[in-house]
């Protein structure tokens, strides 16, 4: 009987130690956990303290701070530049009212309705579609916004594509016919409110 009572205390021992290891197991993982929260919240302080550090000191900053104020204008030049390089190839401007994107060639804003003062690039190797003026490289057959077909005399006709996923996607402007994006506010060509 005393080797049965000595086997019993032994697997009550190492249960206990199992259960005990795999306790602290769990709190361990609680706790690697709760420190890296921590960590996340230092690292987020150090970013915070280091934008408001550059929007309130950053035209004169401490000779310590100089270099890091230098590579972050240089970072900002080199966005705007790149990002003017990407409207520019999607033949896009930026709504002065709302921000929005709008083509170069649109006197309206898609999304604010807002007129846009500015005038389309004209480089000598495009055209521009004579329905909604969007510019054109000088070999296309159809413009990329409205679909109508480009003649070789750069003359453009009016051409309807049935099932095709730009017409789909396309309404007509009740005031001048122009067909616009669906999800458009205003019409590209006279400024209407297209009721979406």
């Amino acid at each position: 009987m005393a080797f049965f009572d000595q086997v019993g205390k032994k697997l009550t021992q190492t249960s206990q130690g199992a259960a005990q290891k795999a306790k602290n197991m769990a709190e361990t993982v609680k706790l690697n956990g709760m420190i890296s929260d921590e960590e996340k919240r230092i690292n987020s302080t150090f970013l915070q303290m280091g934008r408001t550090y550059y929007e309130i000191f950053g035209n004169s900053p401490d000779e310590h701070f100089a270099q890091f104020i230098n590579d972050i204008n240089d970072s900002k030049a080199k966005i705007a530049t790149f990002t003017e390089q990407v409207k520019q190839l999607k033949g896009i401007t930026q709504c002065g009212k709302c921000g929005g994107e709008v083509p170069y060639s649109a006197p309206f804003c898609s999304s604010c309705g807002s007129s846009m003062q500015t005038s389309a690039p004209s480089p000598a190797n495009k055209l521009a579609c004579s329905t909604c003026n969007t510019p054109l490289a000088a070999d296309v057959t159809f413009c990329t916004s409205c679909g109508n077909k480009v003649e070789a005399t750069g003359h453009i006709e009016a051409v309807h594509v049935t099932g095709s996923s730009a017409v789909q996607n396309q309404l007509v402007c009740s005031n001048c016919g122009t067909e616009h994006a669906a999800d458009a506010a205003f019409c590209l060509s006279c400024g209407n409110k297209t009721g979406v």
